[in-house]
């Protein structure tokens, strides 16, 4: 996978993966899956988009893959809905159709070579692939921020810097078809951040995000941003999450592949 993981692990940035499930993140994919189905979940993460599916799936199996260990171990925690295992995209180590489905989310946009991926993934998926990513150069917010418009600069820095594609959303049509993947259906995914409470919430994880997780020592290692202008972005996301009417809006291209 990436070098590199932009958003790394620290809580701010697994409190929002946290959030994500099966209906708000890969509501897209649920109509055709069946109960028996075998499942991999490529780039778990915290694991509860897993955890959905393993419900879905009550006599199939379901299998969580990440690159860390702590990771996967968090994604399987006490749910014995399958094993997890610390795995590479780019060389999933199993054999050629070992599983009716194969998932992945907002993981390509991470990948240096995101083509690669999605060819191994097509190779151990025996009825459907299915993955998703933002397109972060279409994310949209209001009020207007100073703060936002520079976080904005500096993640594309660092993501451009690090050779992978924040925007790659835009993208997964084309690269369906540069797999071989003929047979795909095309969705978006929405989530909108517009109430007060869900614009605190994530106004203060990205806040906490420039300021303690990857995203702040690679600006830092990059000379993409000081310390000053982390805090000025930090504040940014704060004051914007403050605002009467405040809404950001992310939306991703899912791609469903018939294999």
């Amino acid at each position: 996978m990436a070098a590199i993981y932009i958003h790394g692990h620290d809580p701010s940035v697994l409190a929002s993966h946290r959030w994500r499930g099966a209906e708000n993140s890969a509501g897209y994919l649920v109509p055709v899956l069946q109960e028996d189905d075998t499942l991999l979940d490529v780039g778990c993460g915290p694991g509860t988009i897993t955890r959905d599916f393993a419900q879905l799936l009550s006599r199939g199996r379901v299998i969580a893959l990440d690159q860390t260990t702590p990771i996967v171990k968090e994604a399987v925690g006490a749910s014995p809905y399958g094993f997890g295992i610390v795995g590479d995209a780019y060389a999933l180590p199993f054999q050629n159709k070992s599983f009716d489905v194969v998932h992945a989310h907002q993981v390509l946009q991470h990948l240096r070579d995101p083509r690669r991926a999605v060819s191994e993934m097509a190779r151990v998926a025996r009825r459907y692939l299915a993955f998703a990513d933002a397109d972060y150069d279409r994310m949209l917010w209001w009020p207007t921020s100073e703060g936002l418009e520079r976080w904005m600069q500096v993640y594309q820095g660092i993501a451009s810097a690090n050779h992978v594609n924040p925007n790659i959303g835009r993208e997964l049509p084309s690269l369906a078809l540069a797999c071989g993947l003929a047979r795909h259906s095309v969705n978006t995914i929405t989530w909108t951040y517009a109430t007060p409470e869900l614009c605190h919430w994530w106004g203060g994880l990205w806040a906490g995000r420039v300021r303690h997780s990857t995203f702040a020592s690679e600006a830092l290692r990059l000379g993409l941003a000081n310390a000053e202008e982390l805090d000025f972005i930090a504040q940014g996301w704060q004051s914007w999450a403050n605002q009467p009417g405040a809404i950001f809006v992310i939306t991703s291209v899912a791609i469903l592949a018939e294999i």
